[in-house]
């Protein structure tokens, strides 16, 4: 794939943004929504003339429908979600259906693993393969949205049909490439550079969000660099999620010190922000820079002291003292 210099315009930016914050926001696609979210604030600075992104819902015959599921879905009632959109066709509201059913089908998985002693065979699940046979027939029938899509290739990947699911998550990102979840999925797939390379990618922006996660899933930090400080260089400096990510790319070339510096520089930014501090936490450690990986363990655990990340920093810090 051929490296090409990066652009932007960034009101057309931060509208495609906007956009797509409130569709993903009505679909439930909360990940996403943060993500698009935190690009979106990194360009606070760039004003528009007017925008009525956030103004208004858009009303069609359903919106009673998808007020009432989305209600459920948002206390995580899937099954009644489902049931109340059973038989409507506009787009949000028969994603809203159809993820429903997916995160019930998952919700259930992981209910009933308390009860087994191996784990599930998700090519048997058959909620799972009964929702992958609609989604196939509706994709035959061109009848899916990108966000349909992003779910059908989630469902196609769960049943471990990696090259189907790979085909239809680069035409989810066709359809609708602001949608952070079906490139997320995306490089989840792609093993080595050649089948990167392969890959019939759209001609928008994001595409370049795309290449440097996945340049750097793949180790391949010189080039996931070039790409961050290019998007930096054309509005995005403020963004934390590429300051993080060149955290990390400094971190897999040994870099330690910029590392170090580009995760306190990080941390100035957004103190709360738990993500990734398990890769800092180790970098700490490695620099045995102990009363800074000892504040940084209360911290997390006066934000959240289950989480993965808060774990890893208290291992780490547990170690440098029988070490």
């Amino acid at each position: 794939m051929a490296e090409e210099s990066i652009k932007l315009d960034l009101k057309e930016v931060k509208l495609d943004l906007q956009k797509a914050i409130v569709e993903c926001s009505q679909r439930g696609l909360l990940h996403s929504t943060k993500w698009l979210s935190e690009l979106n604030f990194a360009l606070q600075e760039v004003k528009l003339e007017s925008s009525n992104a956030f103004t208004q819902l858009d009303n069609d015959d359903e919106t009673e429908h998808y007020l009432l599921a989305k209600s459920y879905f948002d206390l995580k009632e899937y099954d009644r979600c489902a049931h109340f959109t059973e038989f409507c066709q506009v787009p949000r509201t028969r994603f809203l259906h159809l993820y429903s059913r997916y995160l019930s089908g998952e919700k259930k998985k992981i209910e009933d693993m308390t009860d087994i002693t191996t784990p599930p065979d998700p090519t048997q699940n058959a909620s799972l393969r009964e929702l992958g046979s609609e989604l196939m027939r509706d994709h035959l029938a061109r009848k899916l949205d990108g966000y349909a899509l992003y779910l059908y290739g989630v469902v196609l990947k769960r049943l471990e049909l990696l090259g189907e699911a790979a085909e239809v998550l680069v035409e989810a990102a066709h359809k609708e490439p602001m949608h952070w979840g079906s490139w997320l999925e995306l490089a989840t797939l792609i093993t080595d550079r050649t089948k990167l390379n392969s890959l019939v990618l759209p001609d928008h922006w994001m595409k370049h969000f795309f290449l440097g996660h996945a340049f750097l899933e793949q180790q391949l930090n010189d080039d996931a660099l070039d790409i961050y400080f290019a998007l930096q260089q054309q509005g995005f400096e403020k963004s934390t999620y590429l300051i993080a990510q060149t955290a990390i790319a400094f971190h897999n070339r040994r870099d330690v010190d910029t590392a170090i510096t580009t995760f306190r520089r990080l941390q100035k930014c957004d103190p709360f922000r738990l993500d990734n501090l398990d890769t800092y936490s180790n970098l700490l450690y490695v620099r045995e820079l102990r009363v800074e990986l000892a504040r940084l363990a209360h911290e997390a655990c006066e934000i959240d002291k289950y989480r993965v990340e808060t774990c890893c920093v208290v291992v780490f810090l547990q170690a440098t003292t029988t070490a």
